[in-house]
C-alpha cells in the first residue's frame, strides 16, 4: 500500500512559515484567504473591493467553477485559527 500525506493547501510558497501548515477548508473568510496564500485582510480587499468589512459563502457558480462570496459592510465575530 503507498502511503500519502495531505499538507492543505498545496502551493509553491503557502507561506512564510518554517513548517507549512495545512489550511481548513470552512467556507469562511479565513479559510478562503488561506487557501489563496493571502491574510484575511488582503483577501477581502481583493474578495470586496468596495470596502466592505466582512463576507460570507452564498453558494457556488456553476458556471464559473467558483465559490460565491456575499459582502457585508457589518463584521461578524471573528473565529480564531490556530496552528
Amino acid at each position: 500500500m503507498v502511503g500519502f500525506l495531505i499538507s492543505g493547501c498545496q502551493k509553491e510558497d503557502p507561506c512564510n512559515c518554517e513548517v507549512p501548515r495545512a489550511c481548513c477548508r470552512g467556507l469562511v473568510p479565513e479559510c478562503a484567504a488561506c487557501e489563496e496564500g493571502l491574510t484575511v485582510e488582503a483577501w477581502l480587499k481583493k474578495t470586496c473591493p468596495n470596502g466592505e468589512k466582512d463576507a460570507y459563502y452564498g453558494g457556488w457558480d456553476e458556471t464559473n467553477q467558483k465559490s460565491i462570496w456575499v459582502c457585508d459592510t457589518v463584521e461578524r465575530e471573528k473565529v480564531q485559527i490556530t496552528e
